[in-house]
């Protein structure tokens, strides 16, 4: 049976004008001008007040700023990309930062409209820190999510 570990996100539109949506539009568009993606990630650090692991940041200079923000721009623009979340018959990990308010809501509507999901809401986190977020309670989640056999 196919699983998804969904993290960060929700099936529905998404706001453009929210803060972090905004922060990130803004950030990209700065990046792009720059050519290298440090003011993405400076931004992001900025916004969630946790500095991204070096193993981590070490990554980000192997993206293209200009793939980057066509890639988020296409995701503020897609609209709703699903429909019918009721019909999903899928081993299902949603997890989404307490204090992620571009998608908390959203992530939990979710949960409630796919049968039998797992859905984690990580205290003390936003969007970013919840990408951060150590092995506990993630991993343990995926496995469970991923051994199930319904």
């Amino acid at each position: 049976m196919l699983s998804l570990v969904i993290g960060g996100q929700q099936p529905y539109a998404m706001n453009p004008d929210t803060p972090l949506a905004r922060l990130i539009t803004e950030a990209l568009a700065e990046s792009r001008r720059e050519g290298t993606l440090e003011p993405f990630v400076a931004a992001l650090e900025s916004f969630s007040g946790v500095r991204i692991p070096e193993a981590q940041r070490a990554l980000y200079p192997d993206n293209d700023p200009a793939a980057i923000q066509a890639a988020s721009r296409a995701m503020v623009a897609e609209g709703p990309i699903s429909e019918g979340l009721q019909a999903w018959d899928v081993r299902c990990l949603i997890y989404v930062g307490a204090r992620d308010v571009d998608f908390h809501d959203k992530a939990r509507r979710a949960a409630n409209e796919i049968k039998n999901p797992q859905f984690i809401s990580l205290k003390e986190r936003d969007h970013v820190g919840a990408h951060l977020a150590q092995v506990d309670p993630l991993l343990p989640a995926v496995l469970r999510t991923l051994r199930s056999n319904s």
